[in-house]
């Protein structure tokens, strides 16, 4: 059986509208809006959009607690097995949007969430530690491969496995750092970095 996600996404994203439409009030459709389409090819099968939660960008940031309660009662609501929102690139308020709704059915159902963000958006610094999110381009332009991305990391989630290698993922780090085991020792391992770093090698710092 397919898992079950809800999908957050904003009014231009629904086709409302632009800035114009940006004060719309919460709307919860069942099935697939907008790009939710891209995420049913991606999940193959494997998870399906049962819900999708629309919300213009101005009315979620100055409601922002209301919103996000409203998102963990329609994640209920469904008997949703995650969450997924956006990709939201380096829209700011829509970023920070899909921080606050992921972080809160983090937070009060203990569900997979993920989003997608470029770098600079503030919902990255704002929620990167409570939120899965994958990198993304800084526009809609980004689609083709936000969208595989946030999908393959949503079904690690739910299928229980862990995001070892966040970079290799395309996650940004949520900053934890977690004891390892290496046949080496230290001193032979940081010998080498500190060789290949003089070689001009590509090398990778075991403590970012």
């Amino acid at each position: 059986m397919a898992y079950k996600l809800v999908h957050y996404i904003n009014q231009f994203f629904a086709g409302i509208g632009g800035e114009d439409k940006a004060d719309v009030s919460p709307e919860v459709r069942d099935g697939i809006v907008g790009p939710g389409m891209a995420f049913k090819a991606a999940f193959n099968g494997e998870a399906e959009i049962v819900a999708t939660f629309i919300c213009g960008d101005n009315y979620c940031a100055n409601h922002l607690d209301d919103v996000a309660a409203h998102m963990v009662e329609t994640v209920k609501a469904y008997g949703a097995d995650g969450l997924i929102a956006g990709p939201a690139f380096n829209a700011g308020r829509y970023g920070t949007a899909c921080g606050a709704v992921c972080a809160a059915v983090a937070k009060e159902l203990q569900l997979p969430v993920v989003s997608g963000m470029y770098r600079e958006s503030p919902g990255v610094d704002l929620y990167r530690k409570e939120v899965t999110i994958v990198e993304t381009a800084d526009s809609a332009r980004g689609m083709g491969k936000a969208v595989p991305a946030m999908a393959a990391v949503m079904l690690k989630l739910l299928k229980g496995e862990e995001i070892a290698d966040p970079e290799a993922a395309g996650v940004f780090p949520k900053g934890i750092r977690k004891n390892m085991f290496y046949e080496q020792p230290g001193a032979e391992r940081a010998v080498q970095m500190l060789i290949k770093k003089l070689s001009g090698e590509a090398f990778r710092t075991e403590y970012p």
